[in-house]
């Protein structure tokens, strides 16, 4: 969309949008839906945003798993209501605060970039 805006953007739009949430186009309609949706017009990053914290709480998890219950197994480590995972938070995530770059605060909370 953004490398090409001159294109047939509804057209794009609803291909992408049968590809990957497997919605049907309405038969017919030919109107710039694409422009209704806040993350492609007015903030294209929402998205990206989306996948950097999933990725981040991943990282987390997985660091949590490693340090916090000793080396479990993340697809199946449960931690609800374990204060020494609420520690972890407080001090590796919470605690710095706005002092760090996204990068150092995944290299302060996990360990890893």
């Amino acid at each position: 969309m953004y490398e090409q805006p001159e294109q047939d953007l509804n057209k794009l739009w609803w291909d992408l949008v049968e590809k990957y949430q497997e919605v049907k186009r309405p038969a017919g309609r030919n109107a710039p839906d694409y422009a209704s949706k806040i993350h492609v017009v007015s903030a294209p990053v929402y998205y990206h945003n989306y996948m950097m914290g999933q990725l981040f709480a991943s990282q987390v998890h997985h660091a949590i798993a490693r340090e916090v219950l000793h080396g479990a197994d993340p697809d199946t480590a449960i931690y609800v209501g374990n204060k020494d995972v609420g520690a972890f938070m407080k001090q590796r995530v919470f605690g710095p605060g706005r002092t760090l770059s996204w990068n150092a605060l995944t290299k302060h909370a996990t360990g890893e970039i």
